[in-house]
């Protein structure tokens, strides 16, 4: 089995291209579902959790409120570090566990884990290779603040949270820019699945 890991920074388009890549039969692990499996109650991230960031981060049914959490961990980046300390190796075991799955039970030739921190969090680390969705700040801007209804002041702080575009092409095998229409992003990601067939099959 091969495994690539899918990364770019929010808004850049990571998640359209892990649903088309879905769509063209590839499996795709979602990091962001095993953080949900991660804060789940009675763990001990949930715990861990709980006891740093106090009741305030729990809903009435006691799971862990990710908007809360996530309003205290981008006003404060020491705050951030400190959550990630807790559940980045957690989340890196459970992928780890799941690419395993996923070979012995679907017999995949090629998997891709989708995260937006592969790289700040060294899980590229447990991937072949990685492939980053690149956008303009701009257009990055305009998708997040129609998405997600924020304000700029948040969208801000969790950009300046991520690490920067140089880091991420300095870190990536495969770059695709996502800064025309989504038509062009999937030929680009076309492009680069022949490519990598050449690349795991030993072609020119």
């Amino acid at each position: 089995m091969y495994s690539i890991g899918l990364t770019g920074s929010i808004g850049a388009g990571k998640s359209t291209a892990a649903q088309y890549l879905e769509h063209r039969g590839y499996p795709v692990i979602d990091a962001d579902r095993l953080g949900h499996e991660a804060y789940l109650p009675n763990t001990p991230c949930y715990q861990q959790v709980v006891n740093v960031f106090g009741d305030k981060v729990v809903t009435e049914d006691g799971a862990i409120d990710r908007t809360a959490l996530g309003n205290i961990v981008f006003a404060d980046l020491t705050q951030l570090q400190r959550l990630n300390e807790i559940v980045w190796p957690v989340i890196k075991q459970l992928a780890i566990v799941r690419l395993q799955q996923v070979s012995d039970v679907q017999g995949c030739r090629v998997v891709f884990f989708e995260a937006a921190v592969l790289v700040e969090a060294e899980w590229n680390n447990i991937v072949d290779e990685v492939w980053t969705i690149l956008a303009d700040t701009a257009n990055v801007v305009q998708r997040v603040m129609v998405r997600d209804n924020t304000t700029k002041l948040r969208l801000q702080k969790r950009l300046e949270a991520q690490i920067s575009i140089d880091e991420r092409v300095r870190r990536s095998n495969v770059v695709i820019n996502n800064d025309a229409s989504i038509e062009e992003l999937y030929r680009a990601i076309d492009q680069q699945l022949i490519s990598l067939r050449h690349r795991i099959e030993g072609g020119d």
